[in-house]
């Protein structure tokens, strides 16, 4: 059979085709945006990297977050909870119908993520290896006299030794320097306990290889009466032990200690670390000097008084 020659043959056939085209095209409809899924997903975001920025921002002036531990867990597990707000974030920005905000959102969630990702482990990395003392060896033991010296504190006043007229103990902290962020929060909290240590006839002094203007500035930005002595000669720090020297030509800086001295100048108790963040508890440090005035009094008990 001869094909059909004459073109109002194919017309039909070639409206037809459009017709479906036609339909097709109005049968489909653009996915729902869903501004709810999509407003929660932006909330997660912005507390996964909220969380994430506290723990940076607050772990430096924060007791609680683990600052005094060898391990800090509290930061370390808000740090994973951050981790997996962001991944609940990106997983519910990726179940968005709309292919636009689907690719907005969880383009948005994924870059939050790696974020907290990276700048958490560098973190951990920071805080397990990046805050260990280098190996030293210190020359001092309960029971040793504290070395005798003759130091300038904030108000160019020259302390000489450990015991002081009137205590009945010292606490002795050798900090790092006034640029270690661990050691102004050791210093405020100390600042903020001197009544309790006063009250337990307790004095508190600290040591460091600063010079005297920035052992200045430290007190006048801490607010702190606390004698900071300045040992830049080493004249103390260098016998007990505690300097460390920089290949790379920064200055000396103290390797940080405490002891607790008697009003004879012994030292009863000690605390060192491998780590300069891990610090003690005012209630330790307290324990510790209490412990020590107790100990004195028990060996050199008062005399009797006059009838």
């Amino acid at each position: 059979m001869a094909a059909c020659e004459n073109p109002e043959c194919v017309e039909p056939a070639v409206e037809d085709e459009r017709t479906e085209e036609v339909a097709h095209e109005e049968a489909w409809m653009a996915p729902p945006f869903q501004p709810v899924r999509a407003i929660a997903a932006l909330i997660l975001t912005a507390c996964g990297f909220g969380l994430y920025e506290y723990v940076l921002v607050s772990f430096w002036s924060v007791g609680w977050m683990g600052i005094h531990d060898r391990i800090p867990w509290p930061a370390f597990l808000m740090l994973a909870a951050a981790l997996g707000i962001m991944l609940a974030a990106i997983r519910l920005a990726l179940s968005l119908c709309s292919p636009h905000a689907k690719l907005g959102f969880s383009i948005l969630a994924i870059l939050g993520g790696i974020a907290v990702g990276v700048g958490g482990g560098r973190f951990v990395s920071y805080t397990m290896r990046g805050t260990l003392n280098p190996l030293f060896e210190l020359n001092l033991a309960p029971g040793d006299r504290f070395p005798a010296f003759a130091l300038s504190d904030q108000n160019n006043s020259i302390r000489h030794g450990a015991s002081a007229p009137g205590a009945n103990a010292t606490l002795i902290y050798v900090y790092r320097g006034d640029y270690c962020p661990f050691a102004r929060y050791e210093l405020a909290d100390l600042t903020a306990h001197a009544e309790d240590f006063r009250q337990a006839g307790v004095e508190v002094i600290a040591i460091s290889a600063d010079q005297a203007d920035r052992s200045k500035m430290l007190s006048r930005f801490l607010r702190t009466s606390i004698p900071l002595l300045g040992d830049n000669s080493e004249s103390v720090l260098a016998p007990l032990g505690l300097v460390q020297h920089h290949r790379n030509g920064e200055p000396d800086n103290a390797i940080p200690a405490f002891f607790v001295a008697d009003r004879e100048g012994v030292v009863r108790w000690i605390f060192t670390s491998p780590y300069y963040r891990e610090l003690p508890t005012i209630e330790t440090l307290l324990d510790a000097a209490k412990s020590a005035i107790s100990a004195q009094g028990a060996k050199n008990p008062a005399p009797p008084a006059s009838p």
